[in-house]
């Protein structure tokens, strides 16, 4: 196998790392609460290093992030991290305040991917711009209440008894739980999207759907709402190409992603055999926007010939391609796995997630940092337009790890 100069660096930096972390979540015994850090800021500064290199080398480099909607915008949890770390308010007047924006991050992103936008359990019934609108009259209805001394909880609280039956009192209970927990993520959901919105940044949908006609209105939702859309029907696992071609097919160049009307993530692609039958079935397509793997079967690293061949529409006009990069996950199948590695050796990797072969990391770890400059560094000799920075959201994981109302 041939090693592309920077991620060969990078394997080797790997190669050096302490073992220090635990084995299983389970094996964890969480620090003293004021200890905690912010899993939050800790993510948002590792993004926003890596973006500050790319754009400062390429500054038309585009640069993506899926999900991390919480990152874009100050939330409660924030303030709590605050008030336990500065209990007496010290510096209460120079916190940022409850739901302002991360500017500073939002403007090295160029576009924002959110899974579940049209299709499936946390999806809007309604147009973003006017779920954006209800959202931001609650939230100042509220602000205006706390003034007055009333607090009331963002998402509306319902309380029992609702039966006089134990089954369906579970029932009901279960029910309203799922919709509090739905209402909540669609909340944090909304403030990342208008974050991004506000600074003219672009928004894209990866949608899941039960059928065709829920794909198919996935799309128009889509164009409604300015946010374009890759939704297919059944299944969730990004490793083919739909044989149905894409929507808004168009003969248009596209050289930024404000242009894109249709993307293509394949985010693993085993299925296609070799490397080159992989690059040849994703070059004969026509979408504006590719994204893929750095590597084949997440071990044969593409080379600059393969992007150069993607940057091309079957119809002949130039499109984007960018590369894949997760971020808070480490992948046993991917090319920089060494083989004695296992959870705590190297130290980043801090536990197992719930799917074999796959690892939490530690994205406050100084190697892991090192790693990804690397990673990233590779990428952009590699020739891509631009990077998807995957995985992001780890820091949930985290924060449900070391709780701080405990």
């Amino acid at each position: 196998m041939t090693w592309h100069p920077a991620l060969a660096l990078a394997l080797g930096l790997l190669a050096t790392a302490p073992a220090l972390a635990l084995d299983k979540p389970r094996d964890f015994v969480p620090p003293p609460i004021e200890r905690i850090p912010n899993f939050r800021d800790q993510t948002r500064e590792v993004i926003l290093e890596l973006a500050t290199y790319a754009k400062k080398r390429n500054p038309s480099f585009q640069v993506l992030m899926r999900g991390g909607h919480e990152l874009l915008v100050k939330g409660e949890i924030e303030v709590e991290w605050e008030d336990i770390r500065d209990p007496g308010g010290t510096n209460f007047l120079t916190r940022p305040p409850l739901r302002s924006t991360f500017r500073q991050l939002v403007q090295k992103l160029d576009g924002l991917v959110t899974d579940g936008l049209y299709c499936g359990p946390y999806r809007f019934d309604k147009p973003l711009a006017e779920a954006i609108r209800t959202r931001t009259e609650l939230d100042a209805q509220l602000d205006r209440e706390r003034k007055q001394g009333i607090h009331r909880p963002p998402i509306p609280v319902e309380v029992g008894p609702f039966s006089n039956d134990p089954a369906e009192e579970l029932r009901k209970a279960a029910e309203i739980k799922q919709m509090q927990m739905r209402a909540e993520i669609q909340r944090r959901m909304i403030y990342g999207l208008n974050a991004m919105r506000a600074e003219g940044r672009n928004l894209f949908a990866l949608d899941f759907c039960a059928s065709q006609a829920e794909a198919d209105a996935a799309h128009r939702a889509g164009i409604r709402d300015k946010a374009p859309v890759f939704a297919r029907a059944g299944g969730d696992a990004l490793d083919d190409i739909p044989r149905a071609r894409p929507a808004f097919e168009n003969p248009g160049e596209i050289l930024t992603i404000a242009n894109v009307r249709n993307w293509l993530p394949v985010l693993r692609s085993d299925r296609f055999g070799t490397k080159a039958r992989f690059i040849d079935a994703v070059a004969e397509t026509n979408y504006d926007m590719v994204m893929v793997d750095v590597a084949h079967r997440g071990a044969d690293l593409l080379v600059k010939a393969d992007i150069a061949k993607l940057k091309y529409k079957k119809l002949g006009p130039r499109r984007l391609v960018l590369a894949v990069m997760p971020i808070g996950r480490a992948y046993d199948w991917r090319w920089y796995w060494l083989r004695d590695w296992e959870a705590g050796n190297p130290a980043f990797l801090f536990a197992h997630d719930d799917t074999p072969g796959v690892f939490i990391t530690d994205t406050g770890s100084g190697e892991w940092r090192g790693v990804l400059g690397k990673y990233l560094a590779g990428i952009m000799d590699l020739g891509f337009d631009g990077v998807m920075f995957d995985d992001v959201g780890t820091y949930l994981w985290f924060e449900e790890l070391m709780p701080l109302g405990r």
